[in-house]
């Protein structure tokens, strides 16, 4: 049966964004942590040192099992995952309210600059996550309707446990359904559906704890660096800066409706608050955290924030779908979604014609704080680099097989860029928290080269490789311009044992 009503509304929305999140996919080049996650794809694993496997599987799958390499092919997963993720949404939110509700909440995740660019767009572990973490909302939703249900209480268990998978934000689904149980549904506590769906989460998440074990815990302890607050000198600035960091991330407009909506709580229907409160255990306490730890430590990303907004938009969306129905959009709805479509056209633009940067000109910092540069020349430097490379190669200056290498896990944009479509090789050198997952390729272990490259980008600040290499020099110098200005320059370093 082909959908009706808002189902239609909310389908045909989701197929226009996803076009829109299409075409910036295949326009903009791959930033320094999509290409970390494509190193990820080229070797499976059950766990990786700072994620779970999910997003190398996504790419994996969407590439053909690595065929296709383009930056449009790797974020073809993250495309069609924020598709299925704002369909789901739809479904949770008209179980939970009604379908008119269902579709504003569609568009107001696709408006979100977390999931409709970082999880939208970018192929990040996020991506996947919000697949299962919006699926595992609509079984909650069902649950909520027909607690006894064995299937929904399975199906939840298999999309909480995939969501881990993911990202290990994802535990937070179970720890709100915990809290709501234990303060609103206690009764839950008698039936079985509860501990075998809680078997069934541990199960399926069981590779991320296994790997750890014969890995000493490294995910844990380095994790636990970023979040653990270990003296309690207070620090405003940096909870300001995090709080800042969500607003602007999740969309300003969906987070005001959010807030609007939490305030004006009682004016909801009463069945609408005997069930919200479910996602409110899984929202309130997931953002509530990184708050707290930002009072005390500057480490926490804006992004992190990102599904506990998703799980609030349900409240936002029922709030505005108990107004008047003049229009096809509410104000508010029109407001988000546009504020979404022009800022990415706008950063659009700024990537691919603004004249030269708008960070350093310094020469020797050229393009430094100019964040879009993560995302431009890189293609370009890497055509430029080959021919010099060939160069090098035909005066016997080096040897065929001469490496490129790097310091630091970001390195990776240099291997995507650089040695993956010239055949050359690459290899990561320095101690496991520089070089992340590096540490466990084969390529990073064993003596080193006697000469070596290293590509540093003006605009970034890392430090040469110099653990057993006596010499170095500048052999070249690649500047990249941008409607006819110079906006970054790659720096090419010999290196020699």
């Amino acid at each position: 049966m082909l959908p009706t009503g808002y189902a239609r509304k909310a389908l045909a929305m989701i197929l226009v964004l996803a076009l829109f999140r299409l075409w910036l996919a295949f326009g903009l080049e791959l930033g320094n942590d999509e290409s970390y996650y494509w190193m990820y794809s080229r070797q499976l694993k059950p766990n990786y040192f700072d994620h779970p496997p999910m997003v190398a599987l996504l790419i994996r799958l969407c590439t053909f099992n690595g065929w296709l390499q383009s930056p449009g092919a790797l974020r073809l997963g993250a495309v069609l995952s924020a598709a299925g993720a704002a369909w789901l949404l739809f479904q949770a939110v008209r179980t939970l309210h009604s379908a008119r509700a269902g579709f504003y909440a569609s568009v107001l995740y696709q408006a979100s600059f977390y999931a409709g660019v970082t999880a939208g767009v970018y192929i990040m572990p996020d991506s996947p996550q919000m697949l299962f973490w919006t699926g595992a909302l609509w079984m909650l939703a069902r649950i909520l309707r027909n607690e006894r249900d064995w299937n929904n209480w399975l199906l939840f268990a298999v999309l909480a446990g995939a969501s881990i998978m993911s990202k290990v934000h994802g535990a937070f689904l179970c720890s709100g359904l915990a809290l709501f149980v234990l303060f609103h549904r206690r009764s839950w506590l008698r039936l079985p559906q509860l501990y075998v769906a809680a078997a069934l989460v541990l199960l399926i998440a069981s590779p991320i704890l296994a790997w750890n074990i014969r890995n000493d815990f490294i995910t844990y302890r380095f994790h636990s660096r970023r979040v653990a607050v270990d003296h309690f000198n207070l620090r405003f600035s940096y909870a300001l800066k995090e709080a800042i960091g969500q607003l602007v991330f999740n969309n300003p407009v969906n987070v005001v409706l959010v807030i609007g909506a939490l305030l004006h709580w009682k004016a909801l229907p009463s069945e609408s608050r005997s069930r919200l409160p479910l996602f409110n255990w899984i929202a309130l306490p997931h953002a509530g955290f990184l708050l707290f730890v930002a009072l005390f430590r500057d480490t926490t990303l804006p992004h992190w924030s990102g599904p506990a907004y998703v799980t609030l938009l349900p409240l936002a969306a029922a709030r505005l779908a108990e107004g008047p129905r003049r229009r096809f959009l509410p104000r508010a709805v029109v407001g988000a979604a546009t504020t979404y479509v022009l800022t990415l056209f706008a950063w659009m633009a700024v990537v691919q014609h603004y004249p030269g940067t708008y960070g350093s000109k310094d020469p020797k910092t050229l393009g430094t704080g100019d964040i879009s540069l993560d995302l431009y020349g890189w293609q370009e430097a890497s055509v430029a680099f080959n021919r010099l490379y060939e160069q090098e190669l035909r005066a016997g200056r080096i040897s065929t097989g001469t490496p490129i290498v790097a310091s630091y896990w970001w390195g990776a944009h240099v291997e995507y860029y650089f040695c993956r479509p010239n055949a050359i090789p690459f290899r990561a050198v320095g101690p496991v928290r520089d070089i992340r997952e590096y540490y466990w390729r084969p390529e990073s272990s064993g003596p080193l080269p006697a000469a070596a490259f290293c590509i540093l980008a003006s605009d970034e600040h890392y430090e040469l490789p110099l653990e057993g290499f006596s010499q170095k020099k500048i052999a070249y110098r690649i500047t990249v311009t941008r409607s006819g200005k110079p906006a970054h320059t790659f720096v090419v370093w010999k290196l020699f044992r």
